[in-house]
């Protein structure tokens, strides 16, 4: 009988190694494992968040697989950041610090495992990448153009160990200089000693599936390259002829404004105006549930990080029921210098809920909440019941919910709409403010997730208009998408079946093939 062919298929891999582990190893052979399985567990949750698997684990290293690029990419970054906060608080010799490379290619399934050119190729790249940063090819680079909010500088074309062509490559920062399309394949390596190009991946829209992963919005930030002494170069995988590539320049930081700060009551805001008058080296700490510490008066600006994150995990630890990966505190600002490392969090469009609630009201059950697990039916009937302030009650993207009290409706709704965007990366919405149900929510489709506007390619000005005002209206709507990509938007109509048949309608006049309804309401939906 003849052999079964192998199983060959397209992925997009992602190499993660640990920088100097061997040294750290020397020092403490088992304390270094207790820090790489600490670091790793890290690692595969984000891996797992964004729909990744990891297929191999490399000693001080794991290799994974993503359908998406755009997702590998946004989990890559989003480990750098938890590493960087990690290290903030971890003792000097227990910082590690991780090379991510990823290459989009063809692999041979064996078992479990993934072999092949495009495994190996993403291993050379996270060789060349700089602690503590991203390496990718021009594969995903091409994925990714348009996507995302990252810089991305062009290390040209790069002879890396074992791989028997060049590998043109790029190395993502947190910033970037003018918009540029992607070059040619055949475009060669920078000579040494010139300007290597910038590149901005613009934020863009994405085609979701209905079950995309959640959006992780975090910037990654430059780290320099750490010298190294001619032994270990000679040892390195890049070919003598490359030239380091040279950090970024620092993005200017913002003025601290104390209104300014996300997650905070606004009667906590009044009080930290006190941290803008502080005097000597400090520095503020804040947390996604609004909790914030600062120090003031220390000997540098190191030891009032240090303190001040101290001071809000502490205060996390005390106030915190369940503390969740999102709970570790992050400095916001040094001196009176904003030096948070992340975007402004998604939100949807002000005012956030129509101004006027559906009528007849809409008791919030906990019962009938859709997309929520039952624990947190369980704690929406146990604690947010029981709340006697104005409260909000948020859902966003991979099934993220959240509430938030205030002194009023605005400020629960803009302090739940920040922890969840900032969670999530994408706008959440207003699921009910107060015990009111403040949405329509389709009784005639499954619901499979919450739509937000990535979810749309290619929208024109009008339609973009129409798409905001769709976001914060608390009527019947639908939107219709075609196989071609038109779109059609309904909203304002008299119930469900009305607002689905405009859609349909819309969507045809405006030239779509096989036009099927994608989103009722703030829900991505699908037949029943």
């Amino acid at each position: 009988m003849n052999e079964p062919s192998p199983v060959r298929r397209l992925t997009t891999i992602v190499a993660i190694d640990v920088v100097g582990f061997s040294t750290l190893s020397a020092r403490n052979e088992e304390h270094a494992l207790r820090l790489l399985g600490a670091r790793m567990a890290i690692a595969e949750t984000y891996i797992k968040q964004h729909r990744g698997r990891v297929f191999k684990m490399t000693g001080d290293g794991l290799l994974a697989e993503f359908a998406s690029p755009v997702e590998a990419v946004r989990t890559a970054v989003e480990i750098q950041e938890a590493m960087r906060t990690t290290n903030a608080l971890a003792a000097v010799d227990d910082r590690l610090n991780l090379r991510i490379g990823a290459n989009l290619g063809d692999v041979v399934e064996s078992g479990d495992d993934l072999m092949g050119d495009a495994v190996n190729v993403a291993v050379r790249l996270e060789s060349i990448a700089p602690a503590g940063g991203i390496c990718v090819s021009a594969a995903i680079y091409e994925q990714i153009v348009g996507k995302l909010t990252l810089g991305a500088e062009d290390m040209g074309e790069q002879q890396v160990k074992n791989i028997p062509r060049p590998i043109h490559a790029y190395r993502l920062t947190a910033e970037g200089a003018s918009p540029l399309p992607p070059p040619a394949r055949s475009a060669t390596k920078p000579a040494a000693g010139t300007a290597r190009p910038r590149l901005l991946l613009v934020g863009g829209a994405l085609v979701a599936a209905v079950a995309a992963a959640v959006v992780g919005a975090v910037l990654l930030r430059d780290t320099p390259v750490p010298t190294q002494p001619p032994a270990q170069l000679a040892q390195a995988a890049v070919a003598p002829v490359t030239t380091p590539v040279a950090p970024a320049p620092t993005a200017v930081p913002r003025a601290f404004v104390a209104a300014d700060i996300p997650f905070a009551t606004t009667r906590r805001r009044r009080d930290l105006d006190a941290y803008e008058r502080a005097e000597g080296a400090k520095a503020l700490a804040i947390n996604a549930r609004g909790w914030a510490e600062f120090a003031s008066r220390r000997v540098d600006d190191r030891t009032a990080r240090t303190v001040a994150l101290e001071a809000c995990n502490a205060t996390v630890q005390k106030q915190v029921r369940n503390i969740r990966d999102y709970d570790r505190c992050m400095i916001y600002a040094v001196g009176n210098d904003v030096v948070w490392s992340f975007k402004a969090p998604a939100m949807p469009p002000q005012p956030h809920v129509a101004a006027a609630r559906p009528s007849p009201p809409i008791p919030l059950d906990p019962a009938t909440v859709p997309l929520i697990n039952e624990a947190t039916r369980k704690q929406l009937a146990d604690d947010y019941a029981k709340i006697t302030r104005s409260k909000a009650f948020i859902l966003g993207r991979n099934r993220q919910d959240w509430w938030a009290p205030g002194d009023s409706d605005p400020e629960a709704m803009r302090r739940a709409l920040q922890s969840c965007g900032h969670i999530t990366g994408r706008p959440c919405f207003v699921y009910a403010v107060g015990d009111q149900v403040v949405v329509q929510t389709p009784q005639k489709f499954r619901i499979v997730e919450v739509f937000t506007p990535q979810d749309l390619l290619g929208l024109d000005p009008a339609q973009q208009e129409a798409v905001e005002r769709y976001l914060v209206a608390d009527d019947w709507r639908a939107i219709a998408v075609a196989r071609n990509g038109r779109i059609g938007i309904a909203s304002g109509s008299a119930g469900e079946d009305a607002a689905v048949e405009t859609a349909l309608r819309e969507c045809a006049r405006a030239g779509g093939t096989e036009c099927a309804v994608s989103t009722v309401g703030p829900f991505l939906v699908t037949r029943n």
